[in-house]
């Protein structure tokens, strides 16, 4: 006999996705220079366009790319060693 998933979260469930959120939000405010600004606009809903980014942080629209590349990658670095600690 199938059961299908609970329609809601279990209480675990959502403590688990709050320590991640918790988490995710220090490793992202631990990242160097523009980083944290960068990342964090990253998620807005919409993104802002790279020409809005380059305004607003003072980069140039070549550099974004590269930029949130490294960002990124320092915040997969960040959350990989908090998780092996």
């Amino acid at each position: 006999m199938r059961t299908d998933p609970p329609s809601h979260p279990s209480a675990e469930d959502e403590v688990l996705a709050g320590l991640r959120r918790r988490l995710v939000h220090e490793a992202v405010a631990a990242l160097p220079g523009r980083c944290p600004d960068l990342v964090a606009a990253l998620i807005e809903d919409p993104p802002p366009t790279y020409r809005e980014l380059s305004r607003r942080l003072g980069m140039p629209r070549g550099s974004i790319g590269p930029t949130r590349a490294r960002c990124l990658a320092c915040l997969r670095a960040l959350l990989h060693a908090e998780r092996h600690a």
